[in-house]
């Protein structure tokens, strides 16, 4: 794999006011997990046509394509729970009922290892923890499959946190998701900033909470009815600078208030 080199990095976009209100410095980074450290598009287009050969779905007069684009629509970006999903599926083309199960275990036990990570993933959470902060993840999905997927992509080294939602019973946009998993680092909500690419339950459900939050995705992308998010990055080692900026202007601002010595 060719190194990512952070200086040639284009810078990621911000809006950084005079003051922003808040003497706390940046203490740890919490990433989403789907689409932010790991791949799952990829990973997901990779699975499906396997699961639909293992199951011999064609047989069933099931075809391969309707199978992946029925399977993407129905779990809305990963916000439909798997075993929710599966049976949805099944009832679309008129399969036995019993086969949700069996799809949703062949999920469960083969997908996660499957997990490819994001470009710069790795040397994003690396180049975290050289600069000094805590790096964790919160996620929504169940425990045996995210973990996983964590192990698979290779991501576990360098984590002080995982935090997801079906061990829980908590998920995102849910801020009390975010306020538990800042007090198991043991740090206030305002010195932690969040990563992720879901508007609504990443970007809008940490500020909701009281952390800082970082759209990772295209602008164009980003919902014309949500305020445009403060930050933006599309390529995750420009966390980096962002980071060391914002630890960098609140120095300034807590200089500025302390008392001069006559």
């Amino acid at each position: 794999m060719t190194p990512i080199r952070f200086s040639a990095l284009p810078p990621c976009r911000t809006i950084l006011p005079v003051s922003i209100g808040r003497d706390t410095m940046i203490r740890a980074v919490l990433f989403d997990l789907d689409e932010t450290l790991i791949d799952k598009t990829a990973t997901v287009l990779t699975f499906l046509p396997l699961q639909y050969q293992r199951f011999r779905l064609g047989e069933h007069g099931v075809d391969e394509q309707r199978y992946i684009a029925e399977f993407l629509q129905l779990e809305k970006a990963g916000l439909v729970r798997k075993r929710d999903l599966y049976p949805r599926l099944v009832e679309t083309f008129g399969l036995p009922g019993d086969l949700a199960a069996a799809l949703f275990h062949d999920f469960e036990t083969v997908y996660p290892g499957m997990a490819v990570p994001i470009s710069g993933a790795r040397q994003t959470i690396s180049a975290l923890k050289q600069y000094g902060v805590l790096v964790g993840v919160v996620s929504n999905g169940e425990g045996n499959v995210q973990r996983p997927k964590i192990a698979a992509a290779g991501l576990n080294e360098g984590l002080d946190l995982v935090v997801i939602s079906g061990d829980i019973g908590l998920r995102k946009p849910a801020r009390e998701i975010f306020e538990l998993a800042a007090g198991r680092l043991h740090l206030p909500v305002d010195s932690c900033l969040f990563v992720g690419d879901n508007p609504e339950a990443d970007i809008v459900g940490a500020e909701n909470a009281g952390m800082h939050a970082v759209y990772f995705g295209p602008k164009n992308a980003w919902p014309a009815s949500l305020p445009s998010p403060r930050y933006q990055i599309e390529l995750l080692p420009q966390l980096i600078a962002l980071v060391r900026d914002l630890n960098a202007l609140t120095e300034g601002l807590m200089a500025t208030k302390r008392p001069r010595l006559r």
